[in-house]
């Protein structure tokens, strides 16, 4: 049965100028030049105020912006239809990726990657046609750190069923020892233990330190990864001293070889801070980067407008070139406004962080680090939580102490003994300190680390100090424990 209802929705939907100002807010400043570049390539009404000429008039001259609403002789056409048709859409705005449009603005050089330089490298063996199908296979699978995860009967029923060729995996396997024997050692590995192996046996100068270093890999590696040093010295019979050179060889292996082509490859980040921070008798200032053209709209395009406008019979061609300067001028308007408040907006975000994190700012000492959270920033600037997202991403702050990742400067709170709240930032800082300032040769447990911050005054458990150490990347005490020097 067939029915009908009627329903009141409430549906946000975004302006063209708001896209444009959420893309711009979320756009760091080492990509704000290219970004202006392209509009200005893109819209023509759009001009580098560089020139003092009567070529270009400010976008703020009130007779332009009337010969917009003056077009009386135009209302026989719509001009809806000569409107852009490519702003995104709502759902668009939202799911903006700014790696992607980073990715797509910044150009670089072209080079052929690991997996085909290493190809290079086996077109030059002597080998069969079929050795040199399950040669590409083999590479095809080799990862970015330089290792073959996948099984090797597993890439032989792929070469089987897209070749045609019946491979066993004796085959594959006599093909994988071709691809080991490539450079960088180590690549084509199938695990870390395969990986210094066939680096140590790649060494072709013959020494007491690489035998050992050998053994410990081939035969004591869960022992090695382990750091269990005191059963491989007993297990092969062994003084420290020996253990210490064996080991000091095998740390200077590289445990991912594919890593060696990215390095190559890889194009150089510059870091372009999006403020600076400097103090002067204890008094704090920063700066907005805006290292890029102020804009006006073309006074040449306006005057053929006027030109248009005072033709009581316009052609059709006049008319298209009319909605064409109109269209194109509310644009650049926008695009120029919107510039404006991506500027007014970051600075008035930027000083109350400064206001938050001054000791920080002050010293460089990140133990300083008040608690800060994004709707702290939300509660004091009447922003939206997504417009202050978009402002943290991505942007870099430059202190007379280095440059930091904005957003870094946020964390949550953790309350001591004392009832005074500490940045989490602050305690993962002092951690780190800790782990760095240790006894090497008798490195602080766990265990040990929650009594020395119960000292300080911070009561948290073994289990929160197991996952900070974590978070930071700190391997346990018995992996950071080291061998008499």
């Amino acid at each position: 049965m067939i029915s009908q209802s009627q329903q009141i929705k409430m549906q946000q939907k975004l302006t063209p100028q708001q896209i444009m100002l959420m893309n711009l807010l979320q756009t760091p400043a080492m990509l704000m030049e290219q970004t202006i570049k392209e509009e200005i390539e893109k819209n023509p009404l759009l001009e580098d105020d560089v020139d003092t000429t009567d070529h270009a008039d400010d976008y703020t001259n009130e007779t332009v912006s009337d010969e917009y609403s003056n077009l009386e002789p135009y209302n026989d056409f719509d001009f809806e239809e000569y409107m852009y048709d490519d702003e995104p859409s709502y759902k668009e705005a939202l799911e903006y990726d700014k790696d992607q449009d980073r990715d797509a603005m910044i150009p670089f050089a072209a080079e052929a990657s690991f997996q085909e330089q290493i190809l290079e490298q086996l077109n030059l063996k002597d080998i069969t046609k079929e050795q040199q199908i399950i040669g590409m296979e083999l590479i095809g699978n080799i990862d970015s750190a330089g290792y073959i995860t996948r099984s090797i009967d597993a890439i032989a029923y792929d070469i089987t069923f897209t070749s045609g060729i019946e491979v066993s995996t004796h085959d594959v396997e006599e093909v994988l020892r071709i691809v080991q024997s490539l450079e960088p050692a180590g690549i084509g590995a199938r695990n870390l233990q395969e990986c210094l192996s066939i680096q140590l046996h790649r060494i072709e100068e013959e020494s007491r330190s690489k035998a050992l270093a050998t053994i410990i890999i081939d035969k004591h590696f869960e022992s090695f990864t382990k750091k269990h040093y005191d059963k491989i010295m007993a297990r092969m019979k062994l003084p420290e001293s020996d253990l210490k050179s064996a080991l000091e060889l095998i740390f200077k292996l590289n445990p991912k070889p594919g890593t060696q082509y990215e390095i190559e490859t890889e194009p150089t980040q510059y870091v372009v801070p999006d403020f600076f921070v400097s103090q002067s008798n204890g008094e704090l200032s920063f700066s907005l980067n805006v290292n890029y053209p102020s804009l006006k709209i073309s006074k040449h395009y306006t005057g053929i407008l006027k030109e248009i406008l005072a033709n009581p019979n316009p052609t059709k061609s006049q008319r298209e070139t009319a909605t064409f300067i109109k269209d194109n001028t509310e644009s650049a308007r926008w695009f120029i406004d919107a510039l404006r408040q991506r500027q007014q907006t970051l600075e008035k975000v930027m000083k109350i962080i400064l206001n938050y994190q001054k000791n920080f700012f002050l010293t460089g000492d990140k133990n300083y680090l008040r608690p800060m959270l994004l709707k702290d920033i939300v509660e004091k600037t009447g922003y939206d939580l997504s417009t202050v997202s978009r402002i943290i991403n991505q942007k870099y702050v430059q202190t007379n102490f280095g440059t930091f990742v904005l957003k870094d400067l946020f964390s949550k709170s953790y309350v001591a003994d004392n009832g005074e709240e500490v940045s989490l930032v602050a305690i993962k800082n002092l951690l780190l300190e800790l782990v760095e300032a240790e006894d090497k040769q008798n490195p602080l447990s766990d265990e040990e680390l929650v009594k020395i911050f119960s000292e300080k005054g911070f009561t948290l458990s073994r289990r929160t100090i197991t996952k900070y150490r974590e978070i930071l990347k700190l391997p346990s005490a018995r992996l950071r424990k080291e061998l008499k020097g």
